[in-house]
């Protein structure tokens, strides 16, 4: 009589573990309430969980899950601390083909959690010599965009990368949005001010453009969609965070504005 070989079950706490995991990656990257709450449910029936439930708060991700056999019944429910840790849309990009992979059938278990370990500990951004460069450059894109000459365009690069600089210092030393909002927005106006007054003729463009690198876009997109997803909850958190960056951008650049004349 020939023996049918059959595939070992994933216990139900490796199941757990590594939906909270991947879900744990989606969320401090950036990834919205609806689209990681769906990405952890396909995540944990593809291990074999029979049913899924997950809860996402602005710092707390958890999740249950559930598997019913003939011989018994078995629950598993975790919650971990979800800090904010900006956006990684590399990580979120490997997330999402990690999962595809796994719902394909092309990962074992073991396969599945070495490749979401290596996931994580990628670096999660650039130098911070390189992204100050660029957002110093993007910025002067964007005040070449509003009209301004050469010199305002450099200028404006020159601001706002001492802008991101400051930023980036007190980001460091833990300081909350609200302050280092302020204080970066009032260096990249200040530098920017200054040097436009010197050297260009169109120094509103470079002033308007100088603080661009600090509009909390992610948080906003975020917050709509979860507002349109019927997460209102996260939706106003995000809404409140990003509300309480462009207050603090607003008194940075006011302070800057009267020292400017």
């Amino acid at each position: 009589m020939q023996t049918i070989a059959t595939a070992p079950v994933l216990p139900l706490d490796d199941i757990l573990n590594l939906t909270l995991e991947a879900g744990l990656l989606m969320h401090q990257s950036g990834a919205g309430t609806h689209r990681t709450s769906a990405a952890m449910q396909r995540i944990a029936k593809a291990l074999g969980a029979a049913r899924v439930e997950v809860m996402i708060s602005s710092t707390n991700i958890g999740v249950s899950v559930e598997r019913a056999e003939a011989a018994s019944h078995e629950t598993l429910t975790a919650f971990r601390k979800a800090p904010h840790m900006g956006a990684n849309f590399a990580a979120l990009s490997a997330v999402r083909r990690w999962l595809h992979q796994l719902e394909q059938g092309e990962l074992d278990s073991q396969s599945a959690k070495l490749q979401l370990a290596e996931i994580a500990r990628r670096p999660t951004h650039y130098p911070r010599w390189a992204i100050t460069t660029m957002v110093g450059i993007s910025c002067g894109a964007f005040a070449a965009l509003f009209g301004g000459d050469i010199p305002a365009i450099l200028a404006t690069t020159v601001g706002a990368a001492c802008g991101m600089a400051v930023r980036f210092a007190l980001v460091l030393r833990h300081f909350k949005p609200s302050i280092f909002a302020t204080a970066a927005s009032f260096v990249g106006l200040l530098c920017t001010g200054v040097l436009a007054h010197w050297f260009s003729q169109t120094p509103d463009a470079a002033r308007a453009a100088s603080v661009l690198f600090l509009i909390p876009g992610v948080p906003l997109i975020n917050g709509a969609s979860d507002l349109l997803n019927g997460n209102y909850l996260n939706g106003m958190v995000r809404f409140a965070m990003s509300a309480v960056i462009i207050f603090g951008i607003a008194v940075g650049v006011s302070i800057a504005l009267r020292i400017l004349g």
